[in-house]
């Protein structure tokens, strides 16, 4: 049984992560909607905080970045199938997919910063925490400054525009190293262990390299991942629990202690786990192929490029409007937070119609053209 090339279902968890990625930005900005000591550490130290858990789900978007890109290369099995491999293709593809929709809302981030920097902070009956107040009245910008934020492959230290853009920049370094990952699957998994390691450990590349290659390991035994889980419903179970208890592995494991290489390890693997238990179980892809759960999916990435925006500009004003209607915490912290996601969501399915579906269609006719050139006539 080849794989599809492309499932939507696994857009839905891409756009579940990215939604923990925009609430746990809510918490920092706003704090959890808890009124009692019992309520906080219920929802910052148990499973219960993987709704805001955004470093898992960072952890979530390097693994199933590795699936789906190699995916496709594993229809026929464990070798990859490279004769529809283009390298300059997948290259130019991939900046265009990546980088192009970033350079047009960075742009549009810096109009705001510059109409956002010199106004007074509105204050609001919600108090934010001088993490997103200060996110763009604390750090002025030189033109030169913005210009070098825009530099993917090489962010500065201190991102002020798209905070969140420190993923991309890795992002797109690990997509880029595609072709070598595939050659070396060619050989086998612990071919893709061995370059992970070294490549972690003596050259420096980011740990998340190890989440890239779990996930191409997954596509490469796609098949057998299926067929074995499918009639196995207790396994998958066995590997959802699994899964979860690792995901969420930081909220109970100190990185003071065991360290943050060890958290990032731990919430990767249980990453692979949960997409393992996905990939066989037809009950959660039913339920994650559902129009709204794929609509999310869908627009994940600008919603994630799009948020702190939002957040910065928007939720306050939103919090402002919400106190003419009430008072009460609770209130006001559900209110701004669904309200967020929601203008999130709208402000997304634009982008996504007007910023990355046209620098996709770009993307394709420049490589078809590159191609053109390169044909002999006849």
């Amino acid at each position: 049984m080849a794989p599809k090339t492309h499932i939507s279902y696994l857009d839905t968890i891409r756009g579940l992560a990215a939604l923990a990625v925009i609430s746990e930005h809510f918490v920092i900005a706003y704090g959890l909607p808890c009124e009692t000591p019992l309520c906080q550490q219920l929802l910052d130290f148990s499973p219960l905080h993987i709704w805001w858990d955004g470093s898992a789900a960072v952890s979530m978007f390097f693994v199933l970045s590795g699936v789906v890109l190699s995916l496709r290369y594993f229809r026929a099995g464990h070798m990859p199938d490279l004769s529809e491999f283009h390298l300059a293709r997948f290259l130019i593809n991939r900046m265009f997919r990546i980088w192009l929709p970033y350079l047009l809302v960075l742009l549009i981030s810096a109009g705001l910063f510059v109409n956002t920097f010199d106004s007074a902070i509105l204050k609001t009956s919600l108090p934010a925490t001088d993490w997103i107040t200060g996110m763009w009245h604390k750090f002025p910008l030189t033109p030169a400054d913005m210009l070098r934020e825009s530099f993917l492959l090489k962010l500065p230290a201190l991102i002020v525009l798209l905070p969140q853009a420190w993923t991309l920049s890795i992002e797109l370094v690990l997509s880029l190293l595609l072709p070598v990952g595939l050659l070396l699957a060619g050989r086998g998994s612990s071919w893709l262990v061995f370059f992970g390691l070294l490549a972690t450990s003596l050259l420096g590349v980011s740990i998340f390299l190890l989440h890239f290659l779990l996930g191409m390991t997954i596509a490469r035994h796609y098949t057998d991942l299926t067929h074995y889980l499918s009639g196995r419903r207790w396994q998958r179970r066995l590997l959802l629990l699994t899964g979860l208890a690792f995901y969420t592995c930081g909220t109970f494991v100190p990185s003071d202690i065991f360290g943050d290489t060890a958290v990032w390890l731990g919430s990767g693997l249980g990453a692979g786990l949960i997409l393992m238990f996905v990939l066989g179980s037809k009950d959660a892809q039913q339920v994650l192929s559902q129009p709204m759960l794929r609509q999310i999916g869908k627009v994940s990435y600008s919603a994630y490029l799009s948020h702190m925006a939002i957040l910065i500009c928007l939720t306050p004003l939103v919090l402002k409007f919400l106190e003419g209607f009430t008072e009460n915490r609770l209130a006001l912290w559900f209110g701004g937070w669904l309200i967020t996601i929601g203008c999130v969501q709208g402000v997304s399915l634009l982008f996504y119609h007007w910023l990355e579906i046209p620098s996709m269609s770009l993307g394709r006719r420049v490589t078809d053209a590159i191609a053109a050139i390169g044909k002999p006539t006849v």
